[in-house]
């Protein structure tokens, strides 16, 4: 006989949990307290439109991309519709001039070469900066403690991108506005504030390469097909059950106790 997995929440990693657990030859229960599973990762629908604040893009989306086997293990990857956008970000300062971050790395590049060609070397480091980060990846197939020989040997070749994140790491958005010279440019990055550059490096590099993209429809476009694919592999999950107590018997889990007063025991 199988044994029992007990998961609380029915979120994205609650659903995720589940989907390997049965996989892996477990047979798992979760317990969400609201009468739909997603979490935070969730919409509704009022009056013709459809409110979601948790979909903005998600990484992985490509396929090859970093991520993009947990999509496809999880099934929501099969039937999904990818929108990529052209613009990361578009801001106006006081006077109503517009700047605009664009997510390819060579129109970015001649936007800020047009606005600034005074400064085309800060430029060009930048944005190949960005180009670099485009191809970094991390091992995340496996966990840490189960990388072997050859996984080390991969990391080693990502040691690089790594340097490359250190780098950019060490420089905030301040120090790289007293780099350059155009006065509008320089007033642009200096709103950033003291944070560093390597996040906002990488994220332009997820988006050059069109790694991340948005699910059109959304969270729930996003979380139906992964609750399906959960109840397909023999889950079972059940709503508004409320955990209030995790179950312990000689200093091991054993159990859950729900608001309602029910109790429920698994391996």
């Amino acid at each position: 006989m199988a044994k029992s997995i007990i998961i609380i929440g029915g979120g994205l990693t609650g659903l995720a949990a589940g989907c390997y657990g049965q996989m892996n030859g477990y047979q798992t229960c979760i317990f969400e307290m609201a009468d739909k599973a997603g979490g935070v990762c969730t919409a509704w629908q009022r009056n013709g439109y459809t409110i979601d604040g948790a979909m903005n893009w998600l990484v992985g989306t490509r396929p090859g991309a970093q991520f993009y086997n947990f999509w496809e293990e999880l099934g929501a990857a099969q039937e999904w519709k990818i929108y990529n956008y052209d613009r990361y970000s578009i801001s106006e300062d006081k006077d109503g001039k517009a700047f605009t971050v664009y997510c390819d790395a060579d129109r970015f590049e001649r936007y800020l070469l047009e606005l600034a060609p005074e400064d085309s070397d800060v430029i060009r480091e930048f944005t190949q900066a960005i180009r670099a980060s485009s191809n970094y990846t991390l091992p995340v197939y496996k966990p840490a403690e189960l990388l072997d020989a050859s996984d080390r040997g991969k990391m080693s070749q990502m040691r690089h991108g790594m340097q490359l994140m250190e780098k950019w790491n060490a420089i905030s958005f301040q120090d790289f506005a007293q780099r350059l010279k155009n006065p509008y440019l320089r007033e642009v990055f200096s709103h950033f504030g003291p944070v560093p550059m390597a996040m906002f490096i990488l994220v332009l590099g997820l988006q050059n390469s069109k790694s991340v993209g948005y699910v059109i429809g959304g969270a729930l476009a996003l979380i139906k097909p992964i609750e399906q694919r959960y109840r397909d592999l023999g889950g079972e999950i059940n709503f508004n059950s409320k955990v209030v107590k995790i179950l312990v018997e000689n200093d091991k889990t054993s159990g859950i106790k729900l608001a309602n007063g029910e109790e429920y025991h698994a391996d």
